[in-house]
């Protein structure tokens, strides 16, 4: 998905408040400045030493220190234990809606679904104007089956970034599931205008009116990691609303090669190809 202000909140999040001093940072704490160059400068493993380092200090645990390394353990793979300390964090700063943002997100790379709602929804109830901005809600809506939510997220969401053939994808995905391909397609959000390949592509297959081969062709002539991983994650995602589970998960295995743990999307593709072969079946 195409970021719209809410990356803001998330991506910078509390590393920007930390640095204006709003958590406790001190001008002279070097450790913890250490810990958030490293964090910045994509050093997860360092990042997260040195905040471990400042965290076993006696006294209450650093709001900063507890950011950080939340953040560089969700960068070296290890979700459950970044569950853990933006849950932590989210408890000492009950009223900060960036950190349980960051708690959804980093509850869904774990697997855990329904958690990610109950997340995203409590970020939205201490700042409603977050509420468009979720996308990521409605991605673990599918994922849920709460199918209604989902299409209302995507909908609700058009009103912020009505350029994001993704956007109108999701809502397809959810909408079909519910009513059926046909019905999905009468019902497909138009989107102005996203410059993305192959997205002008992926939205034609699912209106109908292109075809799977073209995807892939926009993607190979366009060359570069990223269009072939969009073309394969959402060719995957489109077969498995059109009920061919084994074309979708060779192209979501696909799309998983292309690996880019910092990616959101990649995430989706990671997180959609564990819970398939787990058995949890598709909406």
């Amino acid at each position: 998905m195409r970021f719209t202000s809410l990356s803001g909140l998330v991506g910078r999040g509390l590393l920007v408040v930390c640095a204006g001093g709003a958590m406790g940072l001190g001008a002279d704490d070097s450790s913890l400045r250490s810990a958030m160059t490293h964090l910045r400068n994509g050093d997860a493993g360092s990042a997260e030493r040195i905040a471990t380092g400042i965290l076993k200090r006696p006294g209450p645990p650093d709001r900063t220190a507890l950011w950080i390394r939340g953040n560089a353990l969700e960068r070296m793979g290890q979700y459950l234990m970044a569950v853990e300390d933006f849950a932590n964090l989210a408890e000492l700063e009950p009223s900060e809606p960036s950190i349980l943002v960051a708690l959804g997100g980093a509850r869904f790379k774990a697997g855990d679904i329904d958690g990610s709602i109950d997340a995203y929804d409590s970020a939205a109830g201490l700042d409603e104007s977050l509420e468009a901005h979720l996308w990521q809600r409605g991605i673990s809506h599918y994922y849920a089956g709460r199918l209604d939510d989902c299409t209302a997220q995507f909908e609700l969401h058009r009103t912020v970034n009505p350029r994001d053939v993704e956007n109108s994808v999701w809502h397809f995905l959810c909408a079909a599931a519910r009513d059926g391909l046909d019905s999905a397609r009468r019902a497909l959000i138009p989107v102005d205008r996203d410059g993305r390949v192959p997205m002008a592509e992926v939205l034609e297959l699912f209106s109908g009116e292109g075809t799977a081969d073209d995807v892939m062709r926009a993607a190979e002539d366009a060359g570069g990691s990223s269009a072939k991983f969009y073309a394969h994650l959402y060719l995957g995602l489109y077969w498995e609303a059109a009920g061919d589970a084994e074309l979708s998960n060779r192209h979501v295995d696909q799309a998983v090669g292309f690996e880019a743990p910092r990616s959101y999307m990649w995430q989706v593709a990671r997180v959609h190809r564990e819970l398939r072969r787990r058995g949890v079946a598709a909406p």
